[in-house]
């Protein structure tokens, strides 16, 4: 639809058609929250409201394509568990790492390169392409 046209719109018939537009102020009303919650609540600390986009709940195998840094000292083996984090998401996965060869085909790698990229293959929540990955192998402070 043409931007003039909704213009000539009233606001609650343009809501219908094109949704809320970004920065739109809402009233959101929560039922059974905690006594804690309430008698605690601090405005100078907001509370955050978010949600999953359309798609982002589907669950599949994902391509991605990572780099050892180079303070990491320990080389990853293929299905070792390391926590990926996409986006919103956090979670623990066993990647199969591999390189593609000038033919096109994928050749399983068993442990990572030293200083180049390879692919990595594992399974979990989907995330649009050119999203932002990190992974670590566990989340204490000494490595």
């Amino acid at each position: 639809m043409n931007e003039a046209e909704l213009n000539d719109l009233d606001e609650a018939t343009r809501v219908g058609i094109e949704g809320y537009r970004t920065g739109t102020y809402l009233r959101l009303e929560v039922h059974d929250v905690p006594f804690e919650m309430v008698e605690y609540f601090n405005h100078y600390h907001p509370v955050l409201v978010g949600g999953i986009g359309l798609g982002e709940d589907n669950v599949g195998y994902m391509q991605v394509r990572l780099k050892r840094h180079r303070w990491h000292k320990k080389v990853l083996k293929t299905r070792d568990p390391i926590i990926v984090s996409i986006g919103w998401r956090r979670y623990q996965t066993t990647p199969v790492y591999a390189i593609e060869d000038r033919n096109g085909r994928h050749r399983m790698l068993k442990y990572t390169p030293e200083h180049m990229h390879c692919l990595a293959m594992f399974w979990g929540p989907l995330a649009p392409p050119h999203t932002g990955v990190v992974a670590v192998q566990n989340l204490l402070n000494h490595q």
